[in-house]
């Protein structure tokens, strides 16, 4: 395993354990059994190897969900098993990174659903990106809202967050796109 994916591996490890801000340089390099040189030739920082995990990290069987609620639970069971872990980023100035990772997995999930529909095949690729981006930048956002602000988290309280969003409105917003585009034209 290269050095720099040591490194990221043992800092979330350690950050299962105890918060970004409790863990020094001196720490992780001791745990591993390598001196500072080692860290400080790789990295500037600790955000900046923390950056690193996060480029890491994948959200399993995201690119196989069908429908926002499938989305929804795979990007919470990716939380339950990294719960401290991510709790730990998100009371950190590390936050960006998991808004980042949340949003690469809704946006991903989100363009495949609307490759799916049978009017996508009209629909101008910038457009689809377009709607794409704005409802990953919707449920990455509240996704880690929910998971930063509520101390009772479950699954059925995320979707709860989400009760107001179906399916329908994204064919919804894709229909009004084409008629848009046709409009224009």
């Amino acid at each position: 395993m290269k050095t720099e994916h040591r490194f990221a591996a043992t800092l979330k490890a350690m950050m299962q354990e105890k918060p970004l801000d409790e863990i020094s340089v001196l720490a992780l390099c001791k745990r591993c059994k390598v001196n500072r040189q080692t860290f400080y030739y790789h990295f500037h920082d600790m955000y900046d190897l923390l950056t690193l995990v996060y480029l890491d990290e994948r959200i399993d069987d995201i690119d196989k969900v069908k429908t926002f609620k499938e989305m929804i639970s795979c990007i919470y069971l990716y939380y339950k098993r990294n719960e401290k872990f991510i709790d730990t980023t998100i009371s950190s100035v590390g936050k960006d990174l998991v808004l980042e990772l949340f949003y690469g997995a809704c946006y991903q999930a989100i363009m495949n659903f609307l490759n799916a529909y049978d009017i996508s095949k009209v629909v101008g690729a910038q457009n689809k990106k377009n709607i794409a981006r704005f409802y990953a930048s919707a449920y990455s956002n509240s996704i880690l809202y929910y998971l930063a602000n509520y101390k009772n988290k479950s699954l059925d309280g995320l979707f709860n967050t989400f009760a107001f969003i179906d399916q329908l409105d994204l064919r919804i917003n894709m229909q009004n796109q084409l008629k848009y585009e046709k409009n224009i034209k």
